[in-house]
């Protein structure tokens, strides 16, 4: 069962995406972005993908388009319900796991 944020974390997560949109213009829209996903110091995904940042009425979301790689090993939806989010330097950073529930980072960074 996911757990959710507290209302910390979920606030400072929706900061953090909306940062992500008003970094640039092209981000508030489905747009191609860098995206690495690691572990532990160790590379597992690192490409060129579609994602999608989006603020909706309540919840804040990333959904990522990804190849078959991607899909095989991490969800394509992240949301500030149940990760933590954070914004440094253009680059928004998602904490979450992978489908085996181990612990990842994901960057993603606008082209």
């Amino acid at each position: 069962m996911k757990k959710n944020l507290g209302i910390d974390n979920f606030t400072s997560s929706q900061r953090a995406i909306k940062n992500y949109i008003d970094f640039r213009n092209e981000n508030s829209f489905q747009h191609e972005a860098r995206v690495i996903v690691s572990s532990k110091g160790k590379t597992f995904f690192n490409s060129i993908i579609l994602v999608n940042i989006s603020i909706d009425t309540n919840y804040s979301y990333a959904d990522l388009v990804g190849n078959e790689q991607f899909d095989r090993d991490f969800y394509s939806k992240y949301t500030n319900e149940y990760q933590k989010f954070k914004f440094i330097r253009g680059t928004l950073l998602i904490q979450s796991k992978d489908r085996w529930g181990n612990a990842i980072e994901i960057d993603i960074t606008g082209v």
